[in-house]
C-alpha cells in the first residue's frame, strides 16, 4: 500500500491486488459498501499517520482505477467540511484510463499461458473477443509474451482480467518498441484472439 500526497485535497492510494481487502477484484469489492467503508476509514487513518492527509469531518469522493499491472489506485479527494461526523463515498469506479492502450505480459512457459486461458473459461470471464483489438502470443528468447493492443477499457470484466492475469505471469511492458522487437525477432505462436483461440480448442 502507497500513498502520495498530492495536494491539501487530493490523495492516491495505491493497491496490490493482494492488497483488495476480501475480494478477488475491484468489482467485488466496490459492490459491498459495507466492506468498503469500514476498509477506507481504516485505510484513511493510515494515511493521516503517514502523510499527514486528515480527511476528519470532510465529505469526500473516491474515484477507482483497475490498471493493466494488477494495482488498484484510488484517488481521494476532499470536498466540503462537515460537522463531527465523517462520512465516506463509496467508490466510484472509472472506466477509462489513459496510456492503456498497450499492455504486454511475460509468461515463463507455454503451461503457464494455457493455464491463464483455462482459469479465464472456468470463471467466465465475458467475451474475451472484444477485450482488445489485437491479442497475440509471441515465443522471444524462451519466453512466451501475450501482446494486447489497443485495449477496450470499456470492456465488462477489464478488472477482473487484470487481477486474474498477474496471478500465471508478470507484467513487461507497455510499449511499442517491444511490440516492434516481438514482431522483428520473436515467433508468432498465435497471430490473434489468443484467449479466444485456445479457450475453443484451436491451439
Amino acid at each position: 500500500m502507497r500513498f502520495q500526497k498530492l495536494n491539501e485535497n487530493k490523495l492516491k492510494i495505491i493497491l496490490s491486488c493482494d492488497e483488495l481487502p476480501n475480494s478477488d477484484d475491484l468489482d467485488g469489492f466496490i459492490s459491498n459498501s459495507s466492506d468498503a467503508r469500514r476498509t477506507f476509514l481504516d485505510i484513511l487513518d493510515r494515511a493521516y499517520d503517514e502523510v499527514g492527509f486528515n480527511t476528519r469531518d470532510y465529505k469526500i469522493k473516491i474515484d477507482a482505477v483497475a490498471l493493466h499491472n494488477g494495482d488498484f489506485v484510488f484517488t481521494v479527494t476532499k470536498l466540503i467540511k462537515l460537522g463531527n461526523n465523517r462520512k465516506v463515498a463509496k467508490p466510484h469506479k472509472i472506466p477509462k484510463v489513459d496510456n492503456l492502450d498497450l499492455a504486454i505480459y511475460k509468461f515463463e512457459n507455454l503451461d503457464d499461458f494455457c493455464n491463464f486461458c483455462e482459469y479465464t473459461k472456468r470463471i467466465n470471464l465475458a467475451n474475451v473477443r472484444s477485450l482488445a483489438k489485437k491479442v497475440e502470443l509471441y515465443l522471444y528468447n524462451d519466453f512466451y509474451y501475450l501482446s494486447l493492443t489497443n485495449i477496450n477499457q470499456n470492456y465488462d470484466d477489464l478488472a477482473r482480467f487484470y487481477c486474474s492475469i498477474t496471478e500465471f505471469c508478470k507484467y513487461f511492458s507497455s510499449k511499442d518498441l517491444f511490440v516492434s522487437v516481438l514482431k522483428e525477432k520473436g515467433k508468432i505462436i498465435i497471430r490473434n484472439n489468443a484467449i479466444q483461440t485456445y479457450q475453443n480448442g484451436l491451439f
